[in-house]
């Protein structure tokens, strides 16, 4: 009888430790999810997709897509601050950019009328011998443009 019921406990205690280990498992593999947007309180979007370009042939292509929150005109600009290039405009849209190289490449959403930084978004693209970190987005502004 006792021997029954320590067998009893044993698989109830494997169970419970076998669905612990499971959620914590789902728990860490979603915090290490990289950031594939960056969206604010008003509704800025700027998003890559994919937004951890896969390595192939020495360039990779990710679609950007930007939503101003509001009728605005917003500017999205590629490169490093200071040495942007304009990559796109409108209050709202998406276009591909087919020369990700690896490495990281910003991409910054301002508004048009007083190029107020509204969201800024990190692409990354591994090399082919290095592991990647993991993309950032971030929101600069809850303000309405």
């Amino acid at each position: 009888m006792i021997l029954e019921r320590r067998q009893l406990l044993a698989t109830r205690i494997s169970w419970a430790a076998a669905i612990s280990l499971m959620l914590v498992g789902l728990f860490l593999t979603s915090c290490d999810r990289p950031a594939a947007e960056s969206t604010s309180a008003a509704g800025v979007v700027l998003r890559a997709d994919p937004n951890l370009v896969p390595y192939g042939s020495g360039v990779g292509k990710t679609t950007i897509s930007w939503d101003t929150g509001s009728e605005a005109v917003g500017e999205v600009y590629v490169g490093i601050a200071g040495k942007e290039t304009m990559f796109a405009s409108g209050p709202k849209g998406s276009q591909d950019a087919p020369w990700i190289k690896p490495g990281s490449t910003e991409f910054r959403l301002y508004n048009h009328a007083n190029h107020k930084l509204l969201a800024q978004l990190t692409v990354t693209m591994p090399s082919s011998d290095v592991t990647a970190s993991s993309p950032s987005a971030s929101p600069v502004s809850t303000a309405n443009p």
